[in-house]
Order: structure tokens, then sequence, then C-alpha cells
């Protein structure tokens, strides 16, 4: 299923009041490194509008990600769960390439190097992201980076 459908179905679960509360949290921090959606440009938008909106403003992956945490946080953890598995398809492999979904951020500081999985970058508009500056790899360690435009 589309992402868009998936995240638009998710929202159609949600009474009004509940989905009052899911635009209020997209103005807020949800994921580190991905800015809140501004409040005037959420505002009188309907399940369908906010869906398009965080599309366009997070991509598709994050907009997932993002829904998962805000359902988590406003305690439909089986509807964030639901939709995890449905946006990964059921697969235990494609849902470790999700990103994570907490607030919090852990760093290795392992002589390798070795990124943390799941490390997300996320933007808005024409942002311009600085990509890290990644030394002192050994023969053997590979880096792979994916950069999605939408």
């Amino acid at each position: 299923m589309q992402v868009p459908l998936l995240i638009l179905d998710t929202l159609d679960e949600l009474g009004a009041d509940e989905f009052k509360r899911f635009r209020w949290n997209l103005t807020q921090p949800v994921l580190d490194g991905c800015q809140p959606i501004r409040k005037g440009y959420l505002e009188n938008a309907d399940r369908q509008d906010t869906t398009s909106k965080m599309i366009e403003g997070y991509g598709e992956e994050l907009a997932v990600s993002v829904t998962v945490e805000i359902l988590k946080r406003m305690n439909h953890s089986n509807a964030a769960e639901k939709l995890r598995t449905s946006y990964a398809g059921g697969s235990t492999a494609a849902q470790n390439q999700l990103p994570p979904t907490s607030s919090s951020s852990s760093s290795s500081s392992s002589p390798d190097l070795t990124p943390a999985a799941g490390a997300t970058v996320c933007t808005q508009g024409r942002s311009v992201i600085v990509a890290p500056n990644i030394q002192g790899t050994s023969s053997g360690v590979s880096i792979n980076m994916n950069i999605n435009t939408q």
C-alpha cells in the first residue's frame, strides 16, 4: 500500500479531539533532527491535507516514523505498531531499516567509527545538509548513505 494511504488510514482511526492533538504534536519537536511543522501550515488542515504536508515536509519514511512516535506519545501503541508493520511489509529486516522513533540519540565512540544503526537526518523545504566528516575507517568497513529527494 502507498505510504500516504497508510498514514491516512491511520489518521482516520482517530476521533476529532485525538486528531486535533495529533496535529498539535506535529508542531512540537518529535524526532531529533526533524523540525516541527509550523502551526499556521496545519491550521484547518483535514486528515488528507495533514498527510500531504507531512510527506511534503519529511518524506515518506520520516513521515511514517513521526506518525508512529506521535501515536506512541498519545498512548495509541497498537495503531503505531500496526502502521510500522504495514509500512515495513511485516518483515523484520524491513522494520530494522525504519529510523528510530524515540527522541533520544546515541553516539558511538568506538575506534572503528561504526555509525549508529538507523541514524537519520531530516530537512524541510529547501534545506542544506552538511554531511558528517568520517575519518579513520579501516579496510573492510563500508559506509552507506542514501539520499532521497521528493
